[in-house]
C-alpha cells in the first residue's frame, strides 16, 4: 500500500500545536473551510468535526490554539474573545498571494557588503 506524503503546510502548522494529529490538523481546516456561519465559534466548528475530536477536552483546547495559530499567520480574524472570522475563503487560497510574494523575496538574495582585503607583510619573511 502507498502512502501519500503528508503535505509541508501541514507538517509545518503542526509544530504549534503538539496534541493534534497531522490528519486531524487536516480536518480543522477542512471544517474552517466549510463552515458557513460568520462569525463562527469553537461550538459551531466542532458541530461539523468527528466525535474523536469535538468530544475530547484536550483536543477541544488545542483545536482553540489552532485557531489561535491560524489568527497570527492572518489566516482568521479574532472578533471578540469566542469568536473566529474568515480572512479569506480557504487557506490556501490565503497562501496563494503569500507564496507568490515569497517567491519574489527568494529571487532577491541579501546584499552583501564587500569588505577589503588587507595584506600584512611581516618584516624579515619574505
Amino acid at each position: 500500500m502507498f502512502l501519500k506524503e503528508v503535505n509541508p503546510v501541514v507538517k509545518m502548522l503542526k509544530w504549534k500545536t503538539r496534541l493534534l494529529a497531522e490528519d486531524e490538523i487536516m480536518q480543522v481546516l477542512a471544517a474552517v473551510a466549510n463552515i458557513d456561519k460568520t462569525p463562527f465559534t469553537l461550538t459551531d466548528l466542532t458541530e461539523i468535526l468527528p466525535d474523536s475530536l469535538s468530544r475530547d477536552e484536550k483536543k477541544r483546547r488545542s483545536i482553540s490554539t489552532f485557531l489561535t495559530n491560524l489568527v497570527e499567520v492572518g489566516y482568521l480574524s479574532k472578533p471578540s474573545e469566542r469568536k473566529w472570522t474568515k480572512n479569506a475563503a480557504t487557506f490556501s487560497r490565503y497562501l496563494s498571494p503569500l507564496l507568490i510574494e515569497l517567491n519574489e523575496i527568494e529571487k532577491n538574495p541579501p546584499a552583501r557588503e564587500k569588505q577589503e582585503k588587507k595584506i600584512i607583510q611581516l618584516e624579515g619573511r619574505r
